[in-house]
């Protein structure tokens, strides 16, 4: 049996026996030879086999084969309860204390071992956590120091990716207890490294990767629920508005901004979880610096970088990256309505919140426009959204949902107490129609009710919260809406130019003939039990809210 000490070719034989067998041989039907501390002490040496040999591939290659071991043992004792490799993985842990020798590598040059030690402590760090409710004493405060002290480099970023990495794992797995035990552990060094690096500028390239990482950070403990992890969001909303027009490099502002976005639609971690659990007043004060920010001019900072293309023609809003673009204005849109949805209780702010809501509206139209985001008829500021969304389709609902409760928020004297023909021309100018909305969605499927069916059944979009808003709108403004359907009319007739009423049915005949058509199909496979919920209220509102 080789030594701990053994030369890296010895160690690499005894750990490819090792490994081989282990390949076959999961649950531990077939024990190797070695007992359960010889094999512990190899792996040892195994993951210390690339010190002495700092120039040497294949020393480096013997660290990441223990490493690999040490994962896999500890994936087989979770899933499988194989008990000889739980007593090998019991030794290395609490005999040898093998994290410890493993965060000592969070520094190595070598880039692929520093990464394979923060995997394998990350998943130790974790049986532990299982087994034991504990916490990994050296892990914690390895990772702590660095979070208060360390400066951005490969030290500091091994660290953050390691914390993230167990988060998430215990965010994903709902385990809420550690998961409060970790952010209340954390929350304050999260703290101080995000109040260090996040106002970092151009010119600081270094920090590209640290900054990134530390992003990734604050999503997860956004995502988390616990008492600490969605407020550090909200608390340097500023820093990361900022840094979408000033991070060290393009795409480090552009995961800003989907953060943002993110963190505001109560999504973070949405790409691992589906979902997060932010609080409504983290997302308020999230809003209340997103306008503090665009009516101090942020817009202006935003960067804006070309699009990337994987094949095809690209976009069709001109040559500005349509990702920041949507993030960018939905985190305002969803800013202005948290906005209005604060002032609506207090009668002597309605107005006021009205005025600036306006205001910042106006201000995302004119960004839009001169980043190329410019529609067929430039008057109409209801085609900048549409046009903008077309590709997206949970974004598309999320803007259009927003934008309806602006509209039914916005006060009343200001436009529903006017005419007919003065309340659509002041939403319009405002850019939150929501008729005219919804008939650029029903242009946009190409008038098809099957995939306004798709959308009804699909939980990756609020398709269902909107369309039963919108219909309960349209029941008490069909007049609305038949000034909206003359307006579409006019523009793709003549781009813009107004004609009679009695030549401008086209879009209210197919608007109304897709609304017919899925109500009977949403009918139909509701009376026959195929429709994956209770559609009676959905039914009631495309009846009652027929435009004709």
């Amino acid at each position: 049996m080789a030594s701990p000490c053994g030369s890296p070719p010895q160690l690499a034989a005894v750990l490819a026996q090792l490994y081989e067998l282990f390949s076959v041989n999961a649950d531990a039907t077939r024990r190797p030879t070695q007992d359960v501390e010889e094999l512990a002490r190899a792996i040892l040496g195994g993951v210390h086999a690339h010190r002495g040999h700092r120039q040497d591939g294949a020393a480096a290659d013997v660290s990441c084969l223990a490493l690999t071991l040490i994962c896999r043992m500890v994936a087989a004792v979770t899933s499988h309860g194989a008990h000889f490799y739980r007593d090998v993985l019991e030794v290395l842990l609490r005999d040898l204390d093998v994290v410890s020798h493993m965060v000592a590598d969070f520094g190595c040059e070598d880039q692929l071992v520093r990464h394979m030690a923060a995997k394998s402590a990350s998943a130790c760090v974790l049986y532990q956590l299982q087994v034991s409710g504990e916490v990994n004493g050296a892990w914690r405060g390895t990772c702590e120091r660095a979070l208060l002290h360390f400066p951005a480099g490969p030290q500091l970023d091994a660290r953050l990716w390691s914390l993230t990495c167990v988060l998430r794992k215990l965010v994903r797995d709902e385990r809420q207890e550690a998961v409060r035990t970790l952010v209340e552990t954390f929350a304050a060094s999260a703290d101080a490294a995000a109040a260090r690096f996040l106002r970092a500028g151009r010119g600081h390239e270094g920090v590209a990767d640290t900054f990134c990482l530390l992003l990734d950070l604050l999503e997860v403990l956004a995502a988390s629920g616990a008492a600490s992890g969605p407020r550090l969001t909200s608390v340097h909303a500023a820093a990361l508005l900022a840094a979408v027009g000033r991070a060290p490099r393009y795409f480090v502002g552009k995961r800003a901004a989907l953060l943002l976005k993110r963190a505001m639609l109560r999504k973070a971690g949405e790409d691992w979880l589906g979902a997060s659990r932010e609080a409504a007043a983290d997302v308020g004060r999230l809003a209340v610096a997103t306008l503090d920010a665009v009516a101090a001019d942020w817009l202006a900072s935003v960067r804006v970088g070309s699009p990337s293309y994987f094949g095809g023609a690209g976009g069709r809003i001109g040559r500005c990256d349509a990702v920041v673009l949507r993030a960018v204005s939905l985190l305002v849109i969803k800013s202005v309505q948290h906005h209005l949805m604060a002032h609506h209780d207090d009668d002597d702010d309605d107005d006021a919140g009205a005025g600036e809501a306006g205001v910042h509206l106006a201000r995302l139209w004119l960004f839009l426009r001169e980043k190329g985001v410019r529609p067929p008829d430039e008057r109409h500021d209801c085609a900048v959204l549409p046009l903008l969304f077309a590709e997206q389709d949970d974004d598309m609902m999320e803007a259009a949902k927003a934008a309806l409760i602006i509209f039914l928020r916005l006060s009343r004297e200001r436009v529903c107490g006017r005419d007919d023909s003065a309340a659509g021309h002041a939403s319009c100018a405002a850019g939150c129609n929501p008729h005219c909305h919804f008939l650029f969605l029903l242009r946009a499927v190409g008038w098809d009710h099957r995939i306004l069916l798709d959308f009804l059944v699909s939980a990756e979009t609020c398709f269902l919260e909107y369309l039963l808003r919108y219909l309960r709108h349209l029941r008490s403004d069909r007049r609305g809406f038949a000034a909206s359907c003359r307006r579409l009319d006019a523009e793709e007739r003549d781009g813009g130019e107004r004609r009679p009423r009695r030549r401008s049915r086209r879009t209210r005949a197919r608007a109304s003939a897709c609304l017919v058509r899925l109500r009977l199909l949403v009918a139909r496979l509701h009376r026959n039990k195929l429709f994956p919920y209770k559609a009676d209220a959905l039914l009631r509102l495309l009846t009652q809210a027929s435009p004709d």
